[in-house]
């Protein structure tokens, strides 16, 4: 018999998977020959894929590469999913259990992944893109399943059942990526991106369930999230839910005017702005605008046309009419859950001096948002205001109203907005009130982002 010290060996190292003791020939499948360390290596990705080449070749190998270990609790809590999340979970296992899921914010993606993990009983981490959203699924596994691992937000304890941002699984997953046989990722749609698209590759789960609300990028980068967790399986849409297991809505828009003194400043800026970009041949949007900031580094013309158009976007995204607008709205909606978007830190922070209105930016530290949105969900505060941070992560059955002051054109950004207000409760109507500058470069951003079936 054989030493086994020469019998192949599969291993995992800092996220990728080591054959040792394997002849160069036959080039294994999955596996790229390791000029610097001599062996066999591969992205700790296609794990099930080179134990099945190996297997089915009736190659004797040791296997040291895998820490999933199998759970034995149970819920604490029973489940009754709706047809849909049925329906959704019967795809994903006819899908081999790998696939994204693609559900309406309010429709419950959170309950579904609770039963994929009760369904594969495997060691299971969840990855989430905010911190917020880390503490809800906290709460959340450990209510459901019991003690449960948190890595993120100045925690760093690993269990069989473990949550963690996108960021700390970007540092840590090639050390952790053997222990887990499910690897879920919430708001998926973040994960195509060069650098977070190193966390799937790192972890040897062969069952990855994906969510979101919003699959497909602007970019078309969704499109490598079939390699990295698989197909798109299945998907609903708000209009498909509306009404039974969403809030019922309307979509109000309010074109507004700017004063003559701020129209003729947002002509002056904006000319600037646009005179620069058509003598360079650039667009206004995407790759141009990096461009833009690479040049005003050594070009003052293009740091006066960067400025400019700072200065422009400051009078649409924040004019008086708006402000005036905006009063109106709160005192109508006196006694609604309103929550306020805007494109800037800048014009949360007036708006919120102005009105003596709580806000939420990157900036607020961990313990004071989470005082805020605790205080938001139980009434003690009926308005808050936030710059872009609470697109995603934020529970709140009871908010009914959001009043979008400004925002970028991407339709994704508008519908994770709207389904802030979504969460059924009751016989809940929402409604979303859009307020748009006229005859403005506003009014073309406002119809970029509303080219989505929930505003038809």
């Amino acid at each position: 018999m054989a030493d086994d010290n020469n019998i192949p060996r599969l291993t995992f190292h800092r996220g990728t998977l080591i054959l040792h003791n394997f002849p160069r020939e036959p080039d294994p499948i999955c596996l790229l020959w390791d000029k610097r360390s001599r062996q066999w290596r591969a992205k700790a990705m296609h794990y099930n894929e080179i134990v099945h080449w190996l297997t089915c070749n009736k190659i004797q190998f040791q296997n040291s590469a895998t820490r999933i270990t199998r759970l034995t609790w149970k819920k604490r809590l029973e489940i009754e999913l709706r047809y849909y999340q049925q329906e959704a979970l019967a795809a994903w296992q006819r899908s081999q259990y790998r696939g994204t899921i693609c559900l309406p914010t309010g429709a419950g993606k959170s309950w579904l992944a609770l039963q994929a993990i009760e369904m594969i009983k495997m060691s299971t981490i969840v990855v989430v893109p905010t911190i917020d959203l880390l503490q809800q699924w906290f709460d959340l596994l450990r209510t459901v399943f019991g003690p449960v691992g948190i890595l993120g937000g100045g925690f760093h304890d690993i269990k069989d059942v473990t949550v963690t941002t996108y960021d700390s699984a970007c540092i840590h997953m090639d050390k952790y990526g053997n222990r887990f046989g499910l690897l879920i990722c919430d708001e998926i749609h973040h994960l195509p991106s060069p650098t977070l698209s190193h966390i799937p590759e790192m972890c040897i789960a062969s069952h990855r369930l994906g969510l979101t609300a919003t699959y497909q990028r602007p970019d078309g980068l969704h499109g490598k999230l079939e390699q990295l967790i698989g197909p798109l399986v299945y998907e609903k849409s708000i209009i498909d839910l509306r009404g039974e297991h969403l809030a019922s809505y309307q979509i109000i828009k309010i074109p507004v005017k700017l004063t003559r003194r701020e129209s003729a400043e947002y002509r002056h800026y904006n000319g600037i702005y646009r005179a620069y970009i058509q003598k360079h041949k650039m667009r206004f949007k995407g790759p141009n605008l990096t461009a833009l900031l690479q040049h005003s580094a050594n070009d003052p013309h293009a740091r006066e046309a960067l400025h400019a158009r700072t200065l422009a976007r400051r009078i649409l995204f924040g004019s008086d009419s708006k402000i005036e607008t905006l009063e109106l709205l709160l005192k109508k909606h006196v006694n609604d859950r309103v929550l306020i978007f805007t494109f800037s830190n800048e014009l949360v922070y007036r708006i919120s001096e102005y009105f003596l209105i709580p806000a939420i930016t990157h900036q607020t530290k961990a313990t004071e948002r989470k005082w805020i949105l605790d205080k938001f969900r139980h009434g003690q505060f009926t308005v808050l205001l936030t710059s872009r941070v609470l697109n995603e992560g934020i529970d709140v059955p009871e908010a009914n109203v959001a009043i979008i002051l400004s925002g970028s054109a991407s339709p994704i950004e508008h519908v994770q907005r709207l389904g802030r207000i979504l969460r059924k409760r009751g016989d809940k109507q929402a409604v979303l009130y859009e307020l748009v500058t006229s005859a403005t470069q506003e009014s073309n951003i406002s119809y970029r982002r509303r080219q989505s079936d929930a505003y038809r």
